[in-house]
């Protein structure tokens, strides 16, 4: 499986358990504002500690970009987020249950942990500056809106900026399928569910469309009105109605912001 998909298929929101081991699992933990990290004895204490401190600055910022600050009570004392870590990739499927593709998960509720919670296992690659953020967003994300619906493009868009060079990877990609047409209109992303397209090509497309297009937002008219379109959607506007009111004169519809952000990938 390609990194690429790899991204993919390990920032899907799933819902995982944490099986007792037949053996007690030796347990320890660091604890910071908003997460606490649950790691099995055979990490470094420099690890867990790392990934509490980037876990942190990840929360920040996607918080700021969202405006989530303004709506929950940050999560805090026995709200904060559950980060397990275990020691390798067996003692993560055995104890999960997930496959050895996924590299992470994350669910909004844990039963046996009683709290939000990622779990993932000690890795060479990805783990710190891809997995972990792009987990942490889909939390996020899914505590932000809450049950109002939300087109899969953005959510995964927003999820993937958080990702250490995943905008520049994507501009790349879609620099080149935007040169011989080949972009899914902007129409057609926001009511795509790519979890069940089996053209990788188009899935590539999607994910990479999907992240340039938030990253255009964000970048190029500032992070208070993509707060703003954030706030319309989570009240229960649909995107297109919520893009008009946060970029009035700017866009007025789907269609519009799809033809100067293909602008600005081709100059």
């Amino acid at each position: 499986m390609s990194r690429c998909l790899f991204a993919i298929v390990v920032g899907c929101l799933v819902a995982c358990t944490v099986r007792p081991s037949e053996a007690a699992t030796e347990w320890k933990y660091r604890k910071g504002t908003h997460f606490i990290i649950q790691y099995e004895q055979d990490i470094s204490d420099n690890l867990a500690s790392d990934t509490l401190r980037e876990a942190e600055r990840f929360y920040d910022t996607l918080a700021r970009q969202i405006g989530y600050t303004r709506y929950r009570k940050f999560w805090t004392w026995d709200q904060r987020v559950k980060i397990v870590l275990y020691a390798d990739q067996e003692a993560y499927v055995r104890e999960t249950g997930l496959p050895a593709w996924s590299g992470g998960g994350a669910t909004q509720y844990h039963r046996q942990l009683k709290s939000r919670a990622i779990v993932s296992y000690r890795q060479e690659r990805d783990f710190l500056n891809k997995i972990l953020p792009h987990e942490i967003s889909h939390l996020i994300l899914a505590d932000f809106f809450g049950r109002t619906p939300v087109p899969l493009w953005f959510n995964e868009g927003v999820a993937q900026l958080q990702e250490s060079g995943k905008v520049a990877e994507a501009q790349r990609l879609i620099t080149k399928v935007a040169g011989i047409g080949y972009v899914i209109p902007l129409e057609s992303l926001v009511r795509m569910d790519v979890r069940f397209q089996t053209n990788q090509g188009v899935v590539l497309i999607f994910y990479a469309q999907s992240v340039s297009i938030i990253d255009f937002l964000i970048s190029q008219h500032g992070n208070l009105r993509f707060q703003n379109l954030c706030r319309f959607m989570r009240e229960g506007l649909p995107f297109r109605r919520a893009l008009g009111k946060a970029y009035t004169g700017i866009f007025d519809s789907p269609a519009q912001l799809e033809e100067k952000w293909l602008y600005s990938v081709k100059n």
